[in-house]
């Protein structure tokens, strides 16, 4: 408990890194302009007894991870300095009203929120998740991603993932619908019982030219569902819903609470991808799976799904010191308090820019 005895926020460092990818990412939102490494951020809070909290400002799309950085070392670090880092509430407050109306501004929000929480479970002792009501499983089941690529290409990865124990497979679709049917094609061979999840990023510009997509996949594989098919738009994405044979789920669309309050009142989606950074911190994002269980969606602890967890194997190197165990089919979260991970600083300062 020697962690309590002081935790007023002493230290704010925001380190802005380029961390090399081992394959480009190529989607729907990027078709023609690979992002080959990606421009994170380390949020670095340190308490008045040397209690270190970190934080991620994680963003691919748009391209503002730098950016952002700059704007939470310059105009947030300073107003968090002296605040109470237990005071879970005040912090993120400060945070709030300095990011209103700033593009990707739940970023940077979610990094402080995430150090704050990592913090306060160094001080207290505990893994982060007492601090959000007590685990629920020991483990997980990932499910692998793959980008656009030639359909043979995207067909070896399937076979790959299969073999290493992945137990679902998410492709990249949103370019010609001829090249896409192929590809879904190929993987559904290689991929044998696994069903797929096809993700456009909002490619399509209408429900029409989704519909012909999905159904156009769903006569050559199994499709587990359809990751925003269409802009971030209820009513267009109501309409995709309505005329899908497979479940229509919402990622650049549901970011927030009100996002989730707005798709559920047009009937939108049939599933929330929830992510803590596009949330705004690990306390939003439960809040979000709350409210999609009081819509009887499924949602933590009886959430069926394979998650999407595979981001620490995308990286040339981890900037973790003890990388996040993946293996067998499984992951496990990291032991230890708080967030339980600890820094490399040798590749820290190999990526920093």
């Amino acid at each position: 408990m020697d962690g309590l005895r002081n935790t007023r926020i002493e230290k704010v460092e925001v380190i802005p890194i380029r961390a090399p990818r081992k394959e480009a990412v190529r989607s729907g939102l990027n078709p023609g302009d690979p992002v080959s490494a990606s421009e994170f951020g380390v949020v670095r809070i340190e308490t008045a007894a040397g209690i270190e909290g970190l934080g991620e400002i994680s963003i691919t799309f748009p391209r503002l991870g730098h950016p952002l950085c700059r704007f939470a070392s310059a105009r947030i670090a300073p107003e968090l300095i002296g605040e109470d880092a237990l005071a879970a509430g005040r912090a993120p407050a400060r945070a709030d009203r300095l990011l209103e109306g700033v593009e990707g501004g739940c970023h940077p929000r979610a990094a402080i929120a995430m150090a704050l929480l990592d913090a306060a479970g160094k001080c207290y002792s505990i893994p982060a998740w007492q601090l959000l009501g007590g685990r629920v499983r020991e483990r997980i089941p990932p499910a692998w991603g793959i980008y656009q690529k030639a359909p043979e290409e995207m067909a070896e990865e399937a076979a790959w993932a299969v073999r290493e124990g992945f137990s679902a497979i998410k492709l990249k679709v949103g370019r010609r619908l001829e090249d896409d049917v192929r590809a879904v094609r190929a993987a559904a061979q290689a991929a044998g019982d696994l069903s797929l999840r096809l993700d456009a990023n909002g490619a399509w510009r209408s429900a029409e030219e989704a519909l012909q997509a999905i159904h156009a996949f769903t006569e050559v594989a199994r499709v587990e569902w359809v990751e925003q098919p269409v802009p971030r738009n209820p009513d267009l994405l109501r309409r995709v819903r309505e005329g899908s044979p497979v479940p229509v789920m919402a990622d650049e669309s549901c970011r927030s609470l009100r996002d989730a309050f707005d798709l559920a009142a047009a009937r939108a989606d049939d599933v929330f991808n929830i992510y803590v950074a596009e949330a705004g911190g690990p306390r939003e994002a439960a809040a979000l799976f709350g409210f999609a269980g009081s819509l009887g969606i499924q949602c933590i602890p009886d959430l069926g799904h394979a998650f999407e967890t595979f981001g620490p194997l995308r990286y040339a190197k981890d900037i973790a010191a003890a990388p996040v165990r993946i293996e067998g089919g499984y992951l496990w979260p990291p032991e230890g308090p708080g967030l339980g991970v600890e820094l490399d600083w040798d590749v820290i300062n190999e990526y920093r820019v």
